[in-house]
């Protein structure tokens, strides 16, 4: 097959990318080009990939300040444009903009995929709506509740690379929280559970100072022993501080499409506690992988009862269904059938 794979320029593909849509994309174009696919990414001209990469711009725009916030608009409807432009040099092309693309989509007679990476919000509804029938690809079954009219055509999880985030049986003595130091995160959350329970949590991931919830909610809390704060991590010390932690809080607030650190955990063997929204029921097998909580005490309950759980079987169930090889194989099946299916074919 050739696949034009198109994702926004504001960073790069790289699979030791922080930044889930990245590291995915990344995974997805190596693991197709590895199957003797012929693959195109339009994307950041810096991207790493084993695919050609087609760009308007020789680094990520979140790299580049001399652009304004209007240029970077601009630059990312002229990555579009291009593929786009391109569009019958490849069997078809998959978006990984939630909307933008729907735009052109049209316009060719190449099938279109998309990959709804973003939140469905109520502003872009309509919009949706009006470009409902293109195939859509969801990450979890909880997803397509933001807007069931869509035209869910498959549901593919995200894959996670069981060699780099590899599995420890032996952990060190403490929890972690690992991800955005917001409200919606629910990092508050997680460390009245580990005080509650009576546990060391250490606390990773980028804060916001200017929104004030730091100052209110997490750093009175900071005390360097029993609650640790360590920043935002590169990829390689990600790993580690998953590999060794006994679990991973999730207590998120909103209604996650996914939630990548659940499977970089469980393939370390590192069981995940998460709060009880949108896919984590999915994610996590209650009572085996880890648990699913309503509450900051069951949350607490759920860290005394850690021990009860089996890295090994978290690790397999990571294996199981959240594997990098599984993932490419669920996209090379939906490419086909979508080549195959007569409601796409070019007419």
């Amino acid at each position: 097959m050739k696949i034009a794979q198109l994702v926004s320029p504001l960073h790069a593909v790289s699979p030791s990318s922080n930044k889930a849509i990245y590291s995915h994309v990344s995974a997805l174009c190596d693991g197709m080009v590895a199957r003797g696919h012929h693959v195109a990414l339009y994307g950041a001209g810096d991207s790493q990939t084993k695919a050609r990469v087609k760009a308007v711009n020789p680094l990520a725009l979140h790299d580049s300040p001399e652009i304004s916030e209007r240029q970077r608009a601009f630059y990312i409807s002229l990555l579009i444009s291009k593929c786009y432009q391109n569009s019958g040099k490849y069997d078809l092309i998959h978006s990984h903009f939630t909307l933008l693309s729907s735009f052109y989509q049209p316009l060719v007679k190449t099938p279109t995929v998309i990959s709804a990476h973003s939140p469905i919000t109520d502003d872009i509804k309509p919009f949706l709506l009006a470009h409902k029938d293109i195939p859509y690809i969801s990450f979890s079954l909880a997803q397509r509740r933001q807007l069931p009219e869509l035209n869910w055509y498959a549901n593919i999880y995200h894959g996670v690379d069981m060699k780099k985030f590899a599995f420890n049986p032996e952990p060190k003595d403490y929890f972690l929280y690992l991800g955005r130091v917001t409200e919606d995160k629910g990092a508050h959350l997680a460390i009245e559970a580990a005080q509650l329970a009576g546990v060391k949590l250490v606390i990773a991931g980028p804060t916001y100072q200017n929104e004030g919830y730091w100052q209110t909610h997490i750093e009175k809390h900071i005390d360097g022993k029993n609650i640790k704060y360590i920043g935002e991590q590169d990829s390689q010390s990600k790993i580690a501080w998953l590999q060794n932690a006994k679990a991973l809080l999730f207590p998120t607030q909103v209604e996650e499409i996914f939630g990548y650190a659940m499977i970089e955990a469980m393939s370390c063997g590192t069981p995940v506690i998460g709060w009880n929204n949108g896919a984590m029921p999915e994610v996590i097998q209650n009572g085996k992988s880890g648990y699913v909580v309503n509450s900051v005490e069951e949350m607490a309950e759920a860290i005394r009862n850690i021990d009860k759980l089996s890295r090994v079987e978290t690790h397999k169930r990571a294996e199981m269904y959240f594997s990098v090889k599984k993932m490419v194989s669920g996209y090379e099946k939906v490419y086909q059938r979508l080549l195959d299916d007569k409601n796409f074919k070019r007419k």
